[in-house]
């Protein structure tokens, strides 16, 4: 955020401190060595000053670029959905330090994602590899509702839980087709490197993304 002529507002993930909000100095002029330091999807070692207010940037160093990010559109829009999570999801002023260096993983492997479809599904399992620290996803094995073990059919649009075809008639669900509900487990359960060998078609992917926003919704604070 544009503070004044030359400053900026800086939002930082940090792995001690979680969400630090902190003004940068000069860094909008155009020989701030800075600036070009806190680019978005940087991974880098800040000092901060603890001001009356916000605190103040006085030292950053590079530990990881991850350029590539920026040298392409679908994945500055997709590592874009992944910062958005982490300010909705993770709480201010509390490390977390899992939540952290998965965040690291998920932009490293969104970083070399060759295609859209890549980036979407690095994105799509680094936010669900995140409900998972914090302990909201609900289980895929089981109806929230009544606890049978049949695959899950839907998903209540409200609550986030996955229900089973019996269920889901009393409530505002959403329904899953086998082939998502496949595509959530693979990206749950393998290593973000491996995510893009998950087979999917255009529309199981459009339903994933839609179904990890309504968990996404369900949890968020406020």
């Amino acid at each position: 955020m544009r503070l004044g002529e030359a400053d900026r507002i800086v939002h930082l993930y940090t792995r001690d401190r979680g969400l630090v909000s902190a003004v940068a100095k000069g860094v909008r002029k155009t020989l701030s060595r800075t600036g070009g330091r806190l680019e978005p999807f940087s991974l880098v070692d800040v000092v901060l000053y603890q001001g009356r207010s916000l605190p103040t940037v006085t030292g950053v160093d590079t530990v990881r670029a991850f350029a590539g990010i920026r040298e392409s559109l679908f994945r500055i829009e997709e590592g874009g959905e992944l910062l958005t999570t982490v300010r909705r999801l993770l709480p201010e002023e509390e490390g977390n330090t899992a939540a952290f260096n998965l965040l690291v993983r998920g932009v490293a492997a969104l970083c070399v994602s060759p295609d859209r479809d890549s980036a979407a599904k690095v994105v799509l399992s680094t936010r669900l590899k995140l409900l998972v620290s914090l302990g909201y996803m609900p289980r895929f094995d089981s109806c929230s509702r009544c606890g049978g073990t049949n695959t899950p059919c839907g998903i209540d649009t409200g609550s986030g839980e996955f229900l089973c075809a019996g269920c889901m008639s009393a409530a505002p669900a959403l329904q899953i087709g086998v082939e998502t509900v496949d595509l959530l487990e693979h990206l749950l359960e393998r290593p973000l490197a491996e995510v893009d060998l998950a087979a999917s078609t255009p529309p199981t992917l459009a339903e994933a993304k839609r179904i990890t926003h309504i968990l996404l919704e369900s949890h968020s604070p406020g």
